[in-house]
């Protein structure tokens, strides 16, 4: 594993248009565009293992389904305050 502060070159091919719109975003509002890739890249990871976690808990749940009626599913949705429209 390397340290926090060691850094290594990557190279990727992007549309002109979308390297235009990051360096007027980084200059406009003083970032620089490798801590805005780095963190970027970081908060997508982050999404993406988020979402795998989820998927999990997910499939894990659909093993045993406790399926509950709409009048319950209503009542649940009035306690946490949530209006729903039903058609």
């Amino acid at each position: 594993m390397h340290k926090y502060d060691e850094h290594i070159l990557i190279g990727a091919r992007v549309p002109i248009s979308l390297k235009e719109k990051l360096s007027k975003y980084c200059l406009n509002h003083g970032v620089k565009i490798n801590y805005f890739v780095t963190q970027a890249i970081k908060e997508k990871l982050e999404e993406i293992n988020e979402d795998n976690y989820d998927i999990a808990i997910a499939e894990e749940r659909l093993k045993n389904p406790k399926f509950i009626s709409q009048k319950d599913f209503d009542r649940y949705l009035l306690k946490k305050r949530i209006k729903v429209r039903h058609k």
